[in-house]
């Protein structure tokens, strides 16, 4: 008798880790590859912002960059080829410039292998925080 207990407790817990196993969906972490550029803020050197633009890109590519400002007016533009690229832009912008609110200066990467055109926006958002605190003395 306790020998069929056993068996069946086995046969029981075999079913069961062989249901939650073969039923799961399995997931791993992946490198997110729909957009393979990140623009970054690092830093000030001199008073003036610099950016970091990563393209991870497993395989040799082009893309074109180009620094606008709110009217569309070209600052700078160059052509990128390689795999893993990364450049920092120093922009030459005064604090006051940064701060005006119709200040707006972006930076468009586009590939030249499947023309899709990501574009990142630069703007300053300046926010004032007032806490109050009550505290039971």
């Amino acid at each position: 008798m306790k020998q069929t207990f056993k068996t069946t407790k086995m046969i029981t817990l075999g079913l069961f880790t062989f249901c939650v196993m073969g039923l799961s969906n399995t997931t791993f972490a992946v490198v997110k590859t729909d957009s393979p550029a990140e623009l970054k803020f690092i830093g000030k050197v001199n008073n003036n912002p610099v950016f970091l633009l990563s393209l991870h890109n497993d395989e040799a590519g082009a893309y074109f960059v180009s620094i606008k400002d709110e009217s569309s007016n070209v600052f700078y533009s160059e052509k990128l080829e390689g795999a893993d690229l990364s450049r920092r832009y120093q922009l030459d912008i005064d604090q006051a410039d940064l701060t005006a609110p119709g200040f707006g200066v972006s930076i468009e990467v586009t590939s030249a292998k499947t023309h899709k055109t990501t574009v990142y926006k630069i703007s300053s958002q300046t926010s004032v925080t007032q806490n109050i605190v009550v505290a039971k003395l």
